[in-house]
């Protein structure tokens, strides 16, 4: 694998030549390697271990243009002409799809772009799902979303909110610019009152009027897909919790949501913090519900506005809670962010029983970071360390499902004929080793290699 981080070693089929290295020593953040091929080379990558999403398997993987095709024994262009062949010997390496992130808040304005892009591509991930940005600065990126070397992102442009309710909070204190966690408590009423960012980060309904009075606002901001906070909704009524542990929309308009989202051909992403959240997220028929019953320790610090004490019974599913979510065909996202964390003992084992009860219903996990200025990589690691799956179950979701899960119409998440040209190449097997996905040696993206800045100087 030594050829493969210190550079390539080719060699052409019909006597054609290509001079271009592969490094791992990355040069010039997110552009593409130029390789100047020929229309209908077919390239083709020997000596590598392909996963098929049970292991890894011996065999070469052959590209054209931006698609997986066929290894034959004398490759055949698309028009039926004999295609010239690059051949790049792998020297043992590790094939993947990339990595998903099907929760961040990443992607939200042009100030940050190249930041959040590059984060994302050093860690392999090339597909991310953004779930909550002001529709403003997501506008603003659509048209630098489509280049080749940046990350495939989907985005819900503003979240459904009931009033004074997450994540109103967060955006209206940056807007008036308490950044840290202490001025937001100094502040509190002055957020409290500001609206900068109302119809744009987010869109506050108390009634069914409400909803429909906003809905033509949500749908102007063009959104991939419909969020929605759920906020331990089963107390609602009291008006528990807003801008705490709980807040959130009135739970009797989910069935209104999904119904308005689906009719213009859009999915529903709900927010949860609890099995009565989860509950009516299910019966109203949302696709994805993203982070599991109490995903975050909210008794760590009574000074907290967001103090809870959480309890088995707002916490762990039971197994009818899970063969519905399997029934509904939904997605369930879990929050890799809070695996790197130091949680109680309690809490960490009832995740580990919802998601074993949630895996025997069939139902499809995915991950998502949910960490503003980190990625999915550390936590991942984590995760597999605190038993929340095995290695080749967590490479699975995370390269497989999860970029399947963020964009369903795509070839995405699989590396066989037909699929998108999208790899990480890594020197030391993954499942034996999962720390290894922090080690990517090669990543190879609608065909290219790219190249990218180590340092990740956008970040400062």
């Amino acid at each position: 694998m030594a050829g493969l981080v210190n550079g390539v070693h080719m060699r052409m089929i019909l006597g054609f030549f290509l001079a271009a290295i592969l490094a791992a020593s990355l040069a010039s953040c997110a552009s593409t390697v130029d390789t100047d091929r020929p229309p209908g080379m077919v390239t083709r990558y020997e000596g590598g271990y392909v996963f098929d999403g049970r292991g890894f398997v011996a065999r070469p993987l052959c590209m054209a243009r931006d698609r997986i095709v066929r290894c034959a024994a004398q490759p055949i262009a698309p028009g039926g002409a004999r295609a010239r062949a690059l051949v790049i010997e792998l020297d043992g390496a590790f094939i993947t799809p990339p990595f998903g992130d099907a929760h961040t808040h990443h992607f939200d304005g042009p100030a940050t772009f190249d930041w959040h892009n590059a984060l994302n591509l050093e860690a392999g991930v090339f597909y991310a799902l953004n779930l909550t940005a002001p529709a403003t600065g997501v506008s603003a990126i659509r048209r630098r979303l489509a280049a080749a070397a940046t990350v495939d992102v989907a985005s819900a442009t503003g979240g459904i909110t009931g009033p004074e309710s997450h994540p109103a909070e967060i955006y209206e204190a940056l807007a008036i610019g308490a950044y840290t966690y202490d001025q937001q408590l100094e502040r509190q009423a002055e957020i409290r009152a500001s609206r900068k960012m109302a119809d744009n980060a987010y869109f506050v309904v108390s009634d069914e009027a409400d909803l429909r009075a906003k809905w033509p606002l949500v749908l102007a901001a063009k959104p991939d897909l419909v969020k929605v906070f759920l906020r331990k909704s089963d107390r609602y009524r009291e008006g528990y919790g807003k801008w705490g542990p709980g807040g959130g929309i009135d739970p009797v308009l989910m069935p209104t949501i999904v119904a308005l989202a689906h009719a213009k051909g859009l999915r529903v992403a709900a927010s949860t913090s609890n099995v009565a959240d989860f509950r009516v997220a299910a019966a109203a028929g949302a696709d994805i519900i993203t982070h599991l019953p109490c995903y975050q320790d909210s008794a760590g610090d009574p000074d907290s506005p967001y103090y809870d004490v959480d309890l088995a019974k707002d916490c762990l599913l039971t197994d009818d809670d899970a063969r519905a979510a399997g029934r509904a065909d939904i997605v369930a996202t879990l929050i890799t962010s809070e695996w790197e964390k130091d949680r109680p003992t309690e809490l960490v084992a009832w995740e580990r029983a919802n998601v074993a009860r949630l895996r025997e219903a069939g139902v499809r996990l995915v991950i998502g970071s949910n960490a503003y200025g980190g990625n999915v990589a550390a936590g991942l690691v984590a995760g597999v360390e605190k038993g929340m799956a095995t290695a080749t179950e967590m490479l699975r979701m995370s390269t497989m499902d999860t970029p399947r899960a963020i964009f369903p119409g795509r070839k995405v998440g699989c590396l066989n004929p037909g699929c998108e040209a999208s790899f990480l190449a890594f020197s030391e097997d993954p499942t034996g080793d999962f720390g290894t996905i922090e080690r990517i040696a090669l990543r190879v993206k609608a065909g290219e290699a790219l190249n990218l800045a180590s340092d990740l100087a956008a970040r400062d």
